[in-house]
């Protein structure tokens, strides 16, 4: 272990670069601890696989071009642990806009963003509620307007399910964000009527599938993004605006940090047990149509079985190029930060690396060096 330590050859060095600096990663570990004592009143086991979430950290280190990029570490990938929620959606979105784009650029397909909702919830109520929503949106999907053999409009489609909770009254609002796929000609509405879907005939659809006995709410309009003067722009000529417009569409579950902010102590504990009761299991997007098919042509990573290391926006290639290896670990000192304690060369990672059995074995004996 000492002479592993010695042989770090940059171990000493750079001082002013001992703290992690990205502002993120750490907010993020600080929300996971936090959200990890939380679960351990009620399950000890969950709780400690998130404290020990990401609390080691590797990164290849590219001097000549000054770029760090993350590539190891262990993820607990619990649901509503804020860390791994966080990188989750990054992925979720970043292969989203990747089938968007690939969908305009080669098939020429415009978007729509459908917003599926019905009326608020009793935390009670949750698991119910999600379990009807889904079996609702099987309903809905399987409509004349989605089946192209029976001549539908709707080439595909991408479903991803949000709940907020409001502290007030104490509900959750959980709601379905879609975008579906269309051709250009769609919007000729003048000449396909019957095959144009309208927020009319989009509640109505929905509220059948509900078989709820009240109006829920939709919300139906092209895909769009906000400029920096808060103007709806549907061009999407240039790769930012599609991103933009995923950022607006595309939204994971909850923010994890929005369940941290509830101050009723009880209240919280028990808002995130019925959460984790809800949506255990379950598929909480999902891709159809055309869209599902340019997925796979794509072969994107799945989001369910990443590592969530790398989120598919790593666009430096870095092929050849020599680096050195940072790891940082994460301290509770000054309420709680990314410390560097050793940084080694590419060779010297190899033998490290040849010298373990396996990577979280690598981690591990990260894990138990001490700190200088």
């Amino acid at each position: 272990m000492n002479n592993f330590q010695l042989n770090s050859t940059k171990n000493t060095e750079k001082k002013q670069e001992e703290i992690l600096q990205e502002a993120k990663l750490n907010f993020l570990k600080k929300s996971s601890v936090k959200m990890a004592n939380i679960f351990l009143d009620f399950d000890k086991k969950k709780g400690a696989r998130m404290i020990d979430c990401a609390k080691v950290l590797l990164f290849k280190k590219f001097e000549q071009i000054e770029y760090r990029k993350l590539f190891k570490a262990f993820m607990c990938k619990i649901l509503l642990c804020p860390f791994c929620m966080t990188r989750k959606s990054i992925l979720i979105g970043n292969n989203l806009y990747k089938v968007l784009q690939f969908g305009a650029d080669e098939k020429k397909l415009e978007y729509i963003h459908l917003t599926l909702a019905l009326k608020n919830c009793k935390i009670n109520e949750l698991k119910d509620t999600i379990e009807l929503m889904l079996k609702a949106f099987e309903k809905f999907r399987k409509r004349d307007i989605f089946q192209e053999r029976r001549g539908g409009t709707i080439k595909g489609w991408f479903r991803n399910l949000e709940i907020t909770f409001n502290q007030e009254d104490k509900t959750f609002h959980p709601h379905f964000h879609v975008i579906l796929a269309v051709e250009k000609s769609y919007f000729f509405k003048e000449t396909n009527p019957d095959k144009y879907l309208t927020q009319e005939v989009a509640l109505q659809m929905w509220k059948e599938c509900l078989a709820v006995d009240y109006l829920p709410t939709t919300d139906l309009r092209k895909v769009y993004y906000l400029d920096e003067n808060g103007n709806k722009i549907i061009n999407f000529d240039d790769g930012e605006g599609l991103k933009k417009a995923v950022e607006e569409a595309s939204k994971y579950i909850t923010k994890a940090m929005d369940l941290l902010s509830i101050e009723d102590e009880k209240l919280q504990k028990k808002v995130i047990k019925s959460m984790l009761q809800a949506l255990s299991y379950r598929r909480l997007f999902a891709y159809g149509g055309i869209l599902k098919n340019i997925r796979a042509e794509l072969k994107l990573q799945d989001e369910e079985k990443s590592n969530l290391i790398n989120l598919g926006d790593d666009e430096i290639d870095t092929t050849g190029m020599e680096y050195f290896v940072e790891v940082y670990k994460w301290c509770q000192e000054n309420g709680g930060q990314y410390k560097k304690f050793v940084e080694m060369s590419e060779g010297e990672y190899k033998k490290l690396e040849k010298s373990m059995q396996d990577e979280r074995n690598i981690l591990r004996k990260m894990d138990i060096l001490k700190l200088k």
